[in-house]
Protein backbone atom coordinates (compact mmCIF):
# COMPACT_ATOMS: atom_id res chain seq x y z
CA UNK A 1 0.00 0.00 0.00
CA UNK A 2 1.20 3.46 -0.80
CA UNK A 3 2.60 4.75 2.54
CA UNK A 4 1.95 8.43 1.83
CA UNK A 5 -1.83 8.20 2.15
CA UNK A 6 -2.93 4.61 2.72
CA UNK A 7 -3.31 4.93 6.50
CA UNK A 8 -3.75 8.50 7.69
CA UNK A 9 -2.51 10.28 4.55
CA UNK A 10 0.40 11.31 6.77
CA UNK A 11 2.51 9.69 9.46
CA UNK A 12 1.64 12.48 11.86
CA UNK A 13 -1.80 14.04 12.25
CA UNK A 14 -2.17 17.11 14.43
CA UNK A 15 -4.81 19.77 14.90
CA UNK A 16 -3.95 23.32 15.88
CA UNK A 17 -4.83 24.52 19.37
CA UNK A 18 -7.72 26.94 19.17
CA UNK A 19 -9.33 29.77 21.18
CA UNK A 20 -9.95 29.40 24.88
CA UNK A 21 -13.73 29.65 25.03
CA UNK A 22 -15.68 26.61 23.94
CA UNK A 23 -18.32 28.76 22.21
CA UNK A 24 -16.33 28.51 18.95
CA UNK A 25 -16.96 24.73 18.92
CA UNK A 26 -13.75 24.22 16.97
CA UNK A 27 -12.04 20.85 17.46
CA UNK A 28 -8.69 20.69 19.25
CA UNK A 29 -6.14 17.87 19.03
CA UNK A 30 -2.79 18.08 20.84
CA UNK A 31 -0.16 15.81 22.31
CA UNK A 32 1.83 16.44 25.47
CA UNK A 33 4.46 13.86 26.31
CA UNK A 34 2.58 10.56 26.57
CA UNK A 35 -0.87 12.18 26.58
CA UNK A 36 -3.26 12.97 23.75
CA UNK A 37 -6.05 15.55 24.16
CA UNK A 38 -9.01 15.73 21.77
CA UNK A 39 -11.91 18.17 22.15
CA UNK A 40 -14.77 17.98 19.66
CA UNK A 41 -17.29 20.42 18.18
CA UNK A 42 -19.51 19.97 21.23
CA UNK A 43 -16.64 20.86 23.60
CA UNK A 44 -16.43 17.30 24.92
CA UNK A 45 -12.78 16.67 25.77
CA UNK A 46 -11.01 13.35 26.05
CA UNK A 47 -7.47 12.87 27.34
CA UNK A 48 -5.67 9.54 26.99
CA UNK A 49 -2.37 8.59 28.61
CA UNK A 50 -0.41 5.90 26.73
CA UNK A 51 3.21 4.99 26.29
CA UNK A 52 5.29 2.42 24.45
CA UNK A 53 6.03 0.07 27.36
CA UNK A 54 4.25 -3.29 27.66
CA UNK A 55 2.31 -4.24 29.64
CA UNK A 56 0.75 -0.85 30.16
CA UNK A 57 -2.09 0.87 31.90
CA UNK A 58 -4.18 3.34 29.90
CA UNK A 59 -5.72 6.28 31.72
CA UNK A 60 -8.71 7.86 29.97
CA UNK A 61 -10.44 11.07 31.05
CA UNK A 62 -13.69 12.34 29.51
CA UNK A 63 -15.25 15.70 30.37
CA UNK A 64 -18.25 17.24 28.65
CA UNK A 65 -18.42 20.98 28.10
CA UNK A 66 -20.54 23.26 30.23
CA UNK A 67 -20.63 24.42 33.87
CA UNK A 68 -22.28 21.33 35.40
CA UNK A 69 -20.20 18.63 33.69
CA UNK A 70 -18.13 16.30 35.87
CA UNK A 71 -15.07 14.29 34.79
CA UNK A 72 -15.22 10.55 34.19
CA UNK A 73 -11.93 8.73 34.68
CA UNK A 74 -11.10 5.11 33.83
CA UNK A 75 -8.10 2.81 34.07
CA UNK A 76 -7.73 0.24 31.28
CA UNK A 77 -5.57 -2.86 31.47
CA UNK A 78 -5.41 -6.45 30.22
CA UNK A 79 -6.05 -7.73 33.73
CA UNK A 80 -7.97 -6.31 36.72
CA UNK A 81 -5.96 -3.85 38.79
CA UNK A 82 -5.95 -4.29 42.56
CA UNK A 83 -6.05 -0.77 44.04
CA UNK A 84 -3.93 -1.97 46.95
CA UNK A 85 -1.08 -2.66 44.52
CA UNK A 86 -1.09 0.70 42.76
CA UNK A 87 2.09 2.74 43.16
CA UNK A 88 2.77 6.36 42.27
CA UNK A 89 6.47 6.71 41.43
CA UNK A 90 7.08 3.57 43.44
CA UNK A 91 5.18 4.61 46.57
CA UNK A 92 1.71 3.87 47.89
CA UNK A 93 -0.77 6.75 47.76
CA UNK A 94 -4.13 7.19 49.40
CA UNK A 95 -6.10 8.04 46.26
CA UNK A 96 -5.41 4.55 44.85
CA UNK A 97 -8.38 3.35 46.89
CA UNK A 98 -10.66 5.26 44.52
CA UNK A 99 -10.17 2.67 41.75
CA UNK A 100 -13.35 0.59 41.57
CA UNK A 101 -13.16 -3.22 41.23
CA UNK A 102 -13.72 -4.55 37.72
CA UNK A 103 -12.12 -6.10 34.64
CA UNK A 104 -10.58 -4.49 31.57
CA UNK A 105 -11.85 -0.95 32.14
CA UNK A 106 -12.11 0.10 35.78
CA UNK A 107 -13.81 3.29 36.91
CA UNK A 108 -11.86 5.67 39.12
CA UNK A 109 -14.07 7.33 41.70
CA UNK A 110 -17.81 7.03 42.26
CA UNK A 111 -18.41 10.62 41.16
CA UNK A 112 -16.72 13.64 39.63
CA UNK A 113 -15.32 14.84 42.94
CA UNK A 114 -13.47 11.57 43.48
CA UNK A 115 -12.19 11.58 39.90
CA UNK A 116 -10.83 15.09 40.50
CA UNK A 117 -9.20 13.95 43.73
CA UNK A 118 -7.41 11.13 41.90
CA UNK A 119 -6.19 13.49 39.17
CA UNK A 120 -4.97 15.95 41.79
CA UNK A 121 -3.01 13.17 43.49
CA UNK A 122 -1.22 11.95 40.34
CA UNK A 123 -0.89 14.95 38.05
CA UNK A 124 2.65 15.87 39.16
CA UNK A 125 3.89 12.27 39.15
CA UNK A 126 5.93 10.44 36.53
CA UNK A 127 4.51 6.90 36.56
CA UNK A 128 1.54 4.96 37.83
CA UNK A 129 2.21 1.24 38.28
CA UNK A 130 0.02 -1.74 39.11
CA UNK A 131 2.49 -3.50 41.38
CA UNK A 132 6.25 -3.36 41.60
CA UNK A 133 9.12 -4.43 39.38
CA UNK A 134 9.99 -3.92 35.73
CA UNK A 135 7.11 -6.08 34.48
CA UNK A 136 4.39 -4.22 36.37
CA UNK A 137 1.77 -2.62 34.06
CA UNK A 138 2.60 1.09 33.86
CA UNK A 139 0.89 4.33 32.89
CA UNK A 140 3.02 7.32 32.02
CA UNK A 141 1.95 10.61 33.61
CA UNK A 142 4.31 12.70 31.50
CA UNK A 143 2.17 15.42 29.94
CA UNK A 144 -0.88 14.92 32.15
CA UNK A 145 -0.67 18.31 33.82
CA UNK A 146 -0.43 20.11 30.46
CA UNK A 147 -3.31 18.02 29.11
CA UNK A 148 -5.54 19.07 32.01
CA UNK A 149 -4.62 22.71 31.48
CA UNK A 150 -5.54 22.53 27.79
CA UNK A 151 -8.96 21.12 28.69
CA UNK A 152 -9.47 23.98 31.14
CA UNK A 153 -8.53 26.48 28.44
CA UNK A 154 -10.64 24.91 25.71
CA UNK A 155 -13.76 24.58 27.85
CA UNK A 156 -13.39 28.01 29.47
CA UNK A 157 -12.78 26.62 32.98
CA UNK A 158 -9.61 28.54 33.88
CA UNK A 159 -9.70 29.99 37.41
CA UNK A 160 -13.17 28.57 38.10
CA UNK A 161 -14.11 26.06 40.77
CA UNK A 162 -14.67 23.49 37.98
CA UNK A 163 -11.10 23.59 36.58
CA UNK A 164 -9.05 20.40 36.43
CA UNK A 165 -5.64 22.05 36.59
CA UNK A 166 -5.88 25.81 37.26
CA UNK A 167 -8.64 26.03 39.80
CA UNK A 168 -9.71 29.38 41.19
CA UNK A 169 -12.50 31.20 42.99
CA UNK A 170 -14.70 32.01 40.01
CA UNK A 171 -18.13 30.33 40.07
CA UNK A 172 -19.14 27.49 37.76
CA UNK A 173 -21.57 29.86 36.06
CA UNK A 174 -18.58 31.52 34.36
CA UNK A 175 -18.00 28.35 32.29
CA UNK A 176 -19.61 28.66 28.82
CA UNK A 177 -22.44 26.30 27.95
CA UNK A 178 -21.54 23.43 25.65
CA UNK A 179 -22.31 24.21 21.99
CA UNK A 180 -25.32 22.55 20.41
CA UNK A 181 -24.29 19.72 18.11
CA UNK A 182 -25.45 19.88 14.49
CA UNK A 183 -28.50 17.84 13.56
CA UNK A 184 -27.90 14.71 11.47
CA UNK A 185 -28.32 15.32 7.75
CA UNK A 186 -31.07 13.22 6.14
CA UNK A 187 -29.95 11.48 2.95
CA UNK A 188 -31.45 12.40 -0.39
CA UNK A 189 -33.57 9.65 -1.99
CA UNK A 190 -31.90 8.45 -5.18
CA UNK A 191 -33.01 5.99 -7.87
CA UNK A 192 -30.51 3.09 -7.56
CA UNK A 193 -28.03 2.27 -10.28
CA UNK A 194 -28.61 -0.86 -12.29
CA UNK A 195 -25.70 -3.26 -12.63
CA UNK A 196 -25.12 -2.41 -16.30
CA UNK A 197 -25.32 1.33 -15.57
CA UNK A 198 -22.84 1.00 -12.69
CA UNK A 199 -20.33 -0.98 -14.77
CA UNK A 200 -20.58 1.50 -17.65
CA UNK A 201 -19.92 4.43 -15.30
CA UNK A 202 -16.93 2.66 -13.72
CA UNK A 203 -15.43 1.95 -17.15
CA UNK A 204 -16.01 5.55 -18.25
CA UNK A 205 -14.45 7.04 -15.12
CA UNK A 206 -11.52 4.61 -15.31
CA UNK A 207 -10.81 5.97 -18.78
CA UNK A 208 -11.24 9.64 -17.83
CA UNK A 209 -9.24 9.31 -14.60
CA UNK A 210 -6.33 7.38 -16.10
CA UNK A 211 -3.87 10.32 -15.85
CA UNK A 212 -4.84 10.92 -12.21
CA UNK A 213 -4.48 7.23 -11.40
CA UNK A 214 -0.95 7.38 -12.81
CA UNK A 215 -0.12 10.54 -10.81
CA UNK A 216 -1.28 8.85 -7.62
CA UNK A 217 0.89 5.77 -8.30
CA UNK A 218 -2.10 3.46 -7.99
CA UNK A 219 -0.84 -0.09 -8.24
CA UNK A 220 -4.02 -2.20 -8.08
CA UNK A 221 -4.63 -3.81 -11.47
CA UNK A 222 -7.94 -2.42 -12.81
CA UNK A 223 -8.90 -5.96 -13.83
CA UNK A 224 -8.65 -7.04 -10.19
CA UNK A 225 -9.75 -3.82 -8.50
CA UNK A 226 -12.76 -3.68 -6.19
CA UNK A 227 -14.34 -0.75 -7.99
CA UNK A 228 -17.89 0.32 -7.20
CA UNK A 229 -20.51 2.93 -8.07
CA UNK A 230 -23.57 4.26 -6.28
CA UNK A 231 -26.30 6.79 -7.00
CA UNK A 232 -26.04 10.25 -5.46
CA UNK A 233 -29.36 11.39 -6.89
CA UNK A 234 -31.23 11.13 -10.17
CA UNK A 235 -28.50 13.03 -12.04
CA UNK A 236 -25.18 12.08 -10.42
CA UNK A 237 -23.33 9.02 -9.23
CA UNK A 238 -20.28 8.35 -7.07
CA UNK A 239 -17.61 6.08 -8.55
CA UNK A 240 -14.95 4.47 -6.35
CA UNK A 241 -11.75 3.26 -8.02
CA UNK A 242 -9.51 1.07 -5.87
CA UNK A 243 -6.00 2.46 -5.95
CA UNK A 244 -3.84 0.83 -3.24
CA UNK A 245 -4.24 -2.42 -1.31
CA UNK A 246 -2.43 -3.70 1.76
CA UNK A 247 -2.63 -6.54 4.22
CA UNK A 248 -5.69 -5.30 6.09
CA UNK A 249 -7.17 -2.39 4.13
CA UNK A 250 -7.32 -0.67 0.78
CA UNK A 251 -7.76 2.90 -0.41
CA UNK A 252 -9.78 4.29 -3.31
CA UNK A 253 -10.03 7.46 -5.36
CA UNK A 254 -13.58 8.80 -5.56
CA UNK A 255 -15.23 10.69 -8.41
CA UNK A 256 -18.56 12.39 -8.96
CA UNK A 257 -19.92 11.84 -12.46
CA UNK A 258 -23.09 12.41 -14.47
CA UNK A 259 -25.29 9.34 -14.73
CA UNK A 260 -26.10 10.09 -18.37
CA UNK A 261 -22.41 9.85 -19.31
CA UNK A 262 -21.95 13.53 -20.14
CA UNK A 263 -19.26 15.84 -18.80
CA UNK A 264 -16.05 15.06 -16.96
CA UNK A 265 -15.81 13.11 -13.70
CA UNK A 266 -14.66 15.26 -10.77
CA UNK A 267 -12.35 13.98 -8.03
CA UNK A 268 -13.94 14.03 -4.56
CA UNK A 269 -11.88 15.69 -1.85
CA UNK A 270 -13.48 16.30 1.54
CA UNK A 271 -12.01 18.66 4.18
CA UNK A 272 -11.94 17.67 7.83
CA UNK A 273 -11.69 19.83 10.98
CA UNK A 274 -8.01 18.94 11.31
CA UNK A 275 -4.61 20.19 10.30
CA UNK A 276 -1.66 18.11 9.09
CA UNK A 277 1.69 19.78 9.66
CA UNK A 278 0.01 23.18 9.56
CA UNK A 279 -2.24 22.43 6.58
CA UNK A 280 -5.97 21.67 6.55
CA UNK A 281 -6.66 17.95 6.66
CA UNK A 282 -8.40 16.79 3.47
CA UNK A 283 -9.42 13.23 2.65
CA UNK A 284 -8.63 12.57 -0.99
CA UNK A 285 -7.95 8.84 -0.66
CA UNK A 286 -10.75 6.97 1.11
CA UNK A 287 -9.74 3.87 3.04
CA UNK A 288 -12.09 0.93 3.58
CA UNK A 289 -14.61 3.11 1.80
CA UNK A 290 -18.32 2.38 1.88
CA UNK A 291 -21.15 4.28 0.20
CA UNK A 292 -24.77 3.31 0.64
CA UNK A 293 -28.08 5.23 0.65
CA UNK A 294 -26.33 8.60 0.68
CA UNK A 295 -23.94 7.74 3.52
CA UNK A 296 -20.18 7.71 2.87
CA UNK A 297 -17.64 6.30 5.34
CA UNK A 298 -13.85 6.14 5.56
CA UNK A 299 -11.82 4.20 8.14
CA UNK A 300 -8.03 4.07 8.05
CA UNK A 301 -6.39 1.85 10.64
CA UNK A 302 -2.88 2.85 11.68
CA UNK A 303 -2.06 -0.84 11.98
CA UNK A 304 -3.94 -4.12 11.86
CA UNK A 305 -5.00 -4.24 15.52
CA UNK A 306 -6.76 -0.87 15.09
CA UNK A 307 -5.32 0.68 18.25
CA UNK A 308 -4.93 3.90 16.25
CA UNK A 309 -6.42 5.39 13.15
CA UNK A 310 -8.90 7.79 11.62
CA UNK A 311 -12.57 7.38 10.75
CA UNK A 312 -15.12 9.73 9.26
CA UNK A 313 -18.62 9.60 7.83
CA UNK A 314 -20.57 12.02 5.65
CA UNK A 315 -24.09 12.27 4.26
CA UNK A 316 -24.92 13.61 0.81
CA UNK A 317 -27.48 16.41 1.15
CA UNK A 318 -28.34 16.80 -2.52
CA UNK A 319 -25.43 19.12 -3.21
CA UNK A 320 -22.47 18.36 -0.96
CA UNK A 321 -21.20 15.75 1.47
CA UNK A 322 -21.79 16.95 5.03
CA UNK A 323 -19.56 15.65 7.82
CA UNK A 324 -21.46 13.66 10.46
CA UNK A 325 -18.68 12.31 12.67
CA UNK A 326 -14.90 12.19 12.81
CA UNK A 327 -12.56 10.24 15.12
CA UNK A 328 -8.78 10.32 15.30
CA UNK A 329 -5.95 8.75 17.28
CA UNK A 330 -2.49 9.07 15.76
CA UNK A 331 -0.58 7.09 18.40
CA UNK A 332 -0.33 3.32 18.01
CA UNK A 333 0.32 2.19 21.56
CA UNK A 334 -1.86 -0.81 22.20
CA UNK A 335 -5.13 0.78 23.30
CA UNK A 336 -8.55 -0.74 22.70
CA UNK A 337 -9.30 -1.33 18.98
CA UNK A 338 -11.30 1.50 17.45
CA UNK A 339 -11.41 3.56 20.66
CA UNK A 340 -10.37 6.78 18.94
CA UNK A 341 -11.41 10.17 20.38
CA UNK A 342 -14.15 12.13 18.65
CA UNK A 343 -13.39 15.44 16.97
CA UNK A 344 -16.78 15.88 15.33
CA UNK A 345 -20.22 14.56 16.32
CA UNK A 346 -23.80 15.04 15.24
CA UNK A 347 -26.78 15.29 17.56
CA UNK A 348 -27.61 11.92 19.03
CA UNK A 349 -24.01 10.61 18.96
Amino acid sequence: MKPRRSLFASATLLLLALPLACAAATPVYRTFGDWVVACDNGARCEAIGMHYAYPQLVLRLVLEGGPTAEPALTLESDAPVDPRGLRLDGARFAAAALVQPGEGMQTIGRDGAQARAFLEAIRNGAQLQAGTGEDAPTASLTGLSAALLLIDETQGRLDTVTALRRRGPLPAARVPAAPVLPAPVPPVPAPPLGEDEAQALIARVRLQAAPEVVREDCFVDPAEAFDAAGALDGDEALVMLECWRGAYQSSSLLFRTRRDGSGTAMRLRLPLPAHVEGERRVVDAFTNVDFSAGHLSHMAKGRGIADCGESASWTYDGRDFRLQRYHLLDRCRGGAPGEWPALWRSRGD
